[in-house]
């Protein structure tokens, strides 16, 4: 949600900015008329552009540009304290101190994205891990459980550690998949293996996997929701809007399918549908805290410069059980 966490941050800084410099009181009045101080506002104009310039650079996902810009209005904000050390503690001096610590914390917070992305990349061309839990998911179906006191009283025999017998039995008894594309289409499998390759952004080949499912079972839930699932994460809110829209006609109260057609909704600039269905999930689950939350946002897009609904839906949200969310606390003014 980048639109949603950025697209007013600038001005939410505006506001703080505005009402500090209403409310504070310079602690020494007439040694900033005698120095000429500048207005805090004036100082702080060209770092506050990168800024926007570096909300912009997130937004279009050039996340290396927007931590250079952050780093560069953070070192004109070091640069004004080191300009005005007698200054840069009293309150007025308050706007350039907010700035300087809203910078650290995006520069922090896009380097651990950047971390992140990273290791879901690395998964993406590994699936070895992937592979070795497909592999346990068919034991235990196909045997229920039933090799584990086998492998154990091997184990025993041969002295070798329980893991080590299992993965020579493994090397031992291929997945079926592999050698017999014939082999029967096990639904419970193809669902669990599409939520791990969706997990790890193969989206065709999760594709693949629910497309087997829905052949045989044209009217699987599961299968329909992760197909409209990776179409949302791939960014094609119109693909997965045709599924949900199917699906939600079979299952008009599925809290899931409801969510998520009200984000791919809001995706494509449809706020009048994307409200009505949080508003029937809130009412096929009252104390699920998603809708709400998802609600908040929704009007905070709408209405940027109402937050009184916002700030109702969210409270309810985090009232149900939902863990708080700094972003839209920064955006809804929200202190404590």
């Amino acid at each position: 949600m980048r639109v949603l966490n950025y697209a007013l941050l600038g001005l939410l800084l505006a506001c703080v900015c505005q009402a500090e410099e209403k409310s504070a009181t310079p602690a020494a009045p007439v040694t900033v008329a005698k120095n000429k101080k500048p207005p805090v506002l004036d100082l702080i104009r060209p770092a506050s552009d990168l800024m926007s310039k570096a909300q912009e650079a997130y937004i279009g996902a050039d996340s290396k540009k927007a931590i250079a810009l952050f780093r560069e209005a953070l070192g004109l904000f070091i640069q004004l304290e080191q300009d005005y050390p007698d200054w840069a503690p009293t309150a007025t001096f308050s706007p350039v101190r907010f700035r300087k610590a809203i910078c650290e914390t995006e520069i922090e917070r896009i380097l651990l994205e950047e971390a992140q992305a990273s290791s879901r990349t690395i998964a993406v061309t590994d699936t070895q891990e992937l592979e070795k839990r497909r592999a346990e998911r068919q034991r235990a179906a196909e045997t229920n459980g039933v090799p584990e006191l086998t492998r154990k009283l091997k184990s025993k025999a041969s002295g070798a550690p329980v893991d080590e017998v299992a993965v020579k039995d493994d090397l031992q008894k291929p997945a079926p998949e592999k050698t017999d594309p014939s082999a029967p289409v096990k639904i419970s499998e193809e669902l669990e293996w599409a939520k791990d390759l969706i997990l790890v952004e193969r989206f065709s080949e999760a594709e693949t996997a629910l497309i087997k499912v829905l052949k045989k079972e044209p009217d699987n839930n599961e299968a329909r929701f992760l197909m409209a699932l990776g179409k949302v994460q791939q960014g094609k809110a119109s693909d997965a809007l045709v599924i949900l829209e199917d699906l939600l006609e079979d299952v008009p109260l599925d809290e899931g399918a409801l969510l998520l057609a009200s984000g791919a909704y809001l995706a494509t600039g449809t706020y009048t549908k994307a409200m009505a269905l949080l508003d029937n999930a809130m009412k096929a689950n009252p104390r699920r805290p998603d809708a709400y939350l998802n609600m908040a946002w929704l009007l905070l897009d709408m209405r940027p410069d109402v937050t009184g609904e916002a700030e109702l839906y969210y409270r309810q949200a985090v009232k149900l059980g939902l863990a708080r969310n700094r972003e839209i606390e920064r955006r809804l003014g929200i202190k404590q």
